[in-house]
């Protein structure tokens, strides 16, 4: 049986803009498959807003192609305008007409298309009820909280039954707390409709929370793309180790080849046992140590300076050098009962962590 088709299907996008050194996007390849959540994870600058323009269509390709649905929008002589594409669009500035009551906002783009009264109505209580707003028609944005106009938009887009759904930063504009409730709203947005959503962010924590896999750019190229687990366990790239989650990027070397996926390694003048990929080799390598790797034990091998030290209620965060690698800076996490100072001597021992595939060859 062949392959389902994805939904959406980017294939060696570039996006180059006159006067600057490097592309904003270059060589992106991406699938995304029909109902999957991915998010577009990455620092300022690296190319995941103008790929969703120009998955949308407000950027033009340089080069490559976009499909989705198996229907070329993008490509080198093709370029189908972002009106006719059946992409919604939800932003973080919500993009909601002041003037218009909620049913008005909702009903627009069908009106727009023309759909006759009795039909608009219908999918517009639909779109409503799906979103939770079901009796607030009649209300106008200035009368909403910023979770409310957030769910307008999404059932603005929802309303024109769109075959993707795209969300740039949704909640950039929101406090930590409604965040944190807006990110239920959009998990169960996804389960009711089951559309095919990618979704730009440069949180991890809501990349984590949300995607069903998550598509790292790094300086316009696509670094890694994994489910959320695999991306934190297992990171391609020294930028993903370092990017993505607490934790240090270090020096070391191998000792044994990989055995069964895992390879005794040296780090900081001590020996331990850390994860890695099949066929890992021996020699000098980048290691990601992640919090839970390390752990203070009066007897660990390595010994460390607390540099510093932050309460965060079921545990107290720790920043350490170790002494072996002055200025590396590893984070672990004490409980929240323990008494920990800058200045105080520590001894620490690795329980875990990671050989970076990309990291091979670093000086050890």
């Amino acid at each position: 049986m062949p392959d389902q088709m994805p939904a959406l299907l980017i294939d060696s996008a570039s996006r180059h803009y006159a006067g600057t050194a490097a592309p904003a996007v270059d060589g992106v390849t991406l699938d995304v498959a029909a109902g999957e959540f991915l998010a577009l994870l990455g620092p300022s600058g690296c190319g995941k807003s103008t790929l969703l323009r120009m998955v949308a269509g407000f950027e033009r390709l340089d080069a490559g192609r976009i499909a989705v649905g198996g229907r070329t929008l993008s490509g080198p002589s093709t370029h189908v305008p972002p009106e006719e594409r059946r992409i919604g669009l939800v932003f973080q500035s919500y993009a909601l007409w002041p003037h218009m009551t909620v049913d008005g906002n909702v009903a627009y783009p069908l009106e727009t298309a023309r759909v006759p009264k009795a039909d608009r109505e219908r999918r517009v209580r639909a779109a409503l009820e799906t979103v939770g707003l079901t009796g607030y028609e009649a209300r106008r944005p200035a009368e909403l909280s910023g979770g409310q106009r957030q769910r307008v938009a999404l059932a603005r887009c929802l309303v024109m039954s769109p075959e993707l759904v795209l969300l740039d930063e949704p909640l950039a504009n929101l406090d930590v707390h409604l965040r944190a409730a807006m990110e239920e709203e959009f998990a169960d947005f996804h389960a009711k409709t089951g559309a095919t959503m990618v979704y730009v962010t440069h949180d991890q924590a809501e990349a984590m929370a949300l995607a069903t896999r998550i598509a790292v750019l790094d300086r316009g190229r696509l670094a890694q793309v994994a489910p959320p687990r695999t991306l934190y366990r297992e990171p391609a790239t020294p930028m993903v180790a370092g990017f993505v989650g607490q934790g240090a990027v270090v020096e070391g070397a191998v000792l044994t080849a990989a055995a069964e996926g895992r390879c005794r390694v040296r780090l900081f003048g001590a020996e331990a046992v850390v994860r890695c990929r099949s066929g890992q080799g021996e020699g000098p390598a980048l290691f990601c140590l992640r919090p839970e790797d390390l752990e203070p034990d009066p007897q660990g091998p390595i010994t460390a300076t607390v540099v510093r030290a932050a309460y965060k209620g079921g545990f107290v965060l720790v920043e350490a050098e170790p002494a072996e690698a002055p200025g590396v800076r590893l984070t672990l996490r004490v409980g929240g009962d323990a008494h920990v100072a800058p200045g105080e001597a520590l001894r620490l021992a690795i329980r875990d962590g990671w050989v970076v595939p990309e990291g091979d060859g670093a000086a050890g």
